[in-house]
């Protein structure tokens, strides 16, 4: 920068071997000192438009933080989420999740357990059916933890029973049934007026699941069983005398999807199914 304040015409005479500037002299060393002030000048003006550009750089920036701080969703917590109960599934079906709880917290009743987000188990239902209360005779006698019923046919019901203390399934597959209706005085009659009884068993997730059919004067009944975390689950479905095909396929279909919600640790579960 310095070099420009010298024009190309400037020269610098020598008379005797000294040096002496020619008449000009004092202009040069005039534009030499304004060059040598703008020069000095340039960068602190820069240097000033720099630090106003950041901090409108800063300003713009924190703005833009608090305003996304409030536009962008935070992520819930885990316990916040929530499913809607029953679950829509496809036309004519919903799917309901039970918390299999204790008889004291019943309807509030003692106890002070939090089952928000602590769904065990899971079964289909039509969407033409509807929860029908359980009072809290039933659910400490047989363990009936919910119910639904169909609009059109209140004898068409869907049920599950839990009952705790259980380590595994019982080898005499017949004997859980039986088991179960020494408080169900209904099951009683089904299990000794059945014309027929079919048992079989299959395999979910290396989870054992038995299930039954009772045909006779009732009609039909679908049973699914299964132990879970020292915990038994039992789903019925009762499709009274005269249903149609149809409805009959419907029962099937309701204890067929019923599955326990499996949320422990390998040794835990295994424990469950010795």
């Amino acid at each position: 920068m310095l070099a420009r304040a010298f024009p190309p015409s400037s020269t610098v005479a020598r008379t005797g071997g000294k040096s002496s500037t020619s008449s000009n002299a004092t202009p040069r060393v005039a534009l030499l000192a304004r060059s040598m002030t703008r020069s000095r000048a340039r960068p602190t003006s820069m240097v000033t438009h720099a630090a106003a550009v950041d901090r409108r750089e800063m300003l713009f920036a924190s703005t833009a933080l608090v305003l996304s701080a409030f536009a962008a969703p935070t992520a819930p917590r885990a316990r916040a989420d929530t499913i809607v109960n029953p679950q829509p599934l496809e036309a004519g079906w919903m799917r309901f999740y039970g918390e299999a709880t204790s008889s004291s917290s019943y309807g509030g009743y003692g106890g002070n357990e939090n089952n928000f987000d602590k769904f065990k188990y899971y079964f289909d239902v039509p969407d033409n059916f509807e929860r029908d209360t359980v009072n809290k005779v039933e659910k400490s006698t047989n363990g009936t933890d919910a119910r639904w019923k169909s609009k059109a046919n209140k004898s068409e019901v869907v049920y599950c029973v839990t009952l705790a203390g259980y380590k595994s399934l019982k080898e005499d597959r017949e004997g859980i049934l039986s088991d179960l209706a020494l408080s169900d005085y209904n099951l009683q009659d089904a299990i000794v007026g059945a014309d027929s009884l079919t048992v079989s068993e299959r395999d979910e997730n290396g989870q054992t699941y038995v299930d039954y059919v009772l045909v006779g004067f009732f009609g039909t009944i679908y049973v699914s069983i299964t132990v879970y975390a020292s915990r038994l689950y039992s789903v019925f479905a009762v499709i009274p005398e005269g249903s149609s095909a149809e409805e009959i396929e419907k029962g099937k279909r309701m204890t067929g999807a019923f599955r326990t919600i499996n949320n422990r640790d390998e040794a835990g579960a295994a424990a469950d199914l010795e």
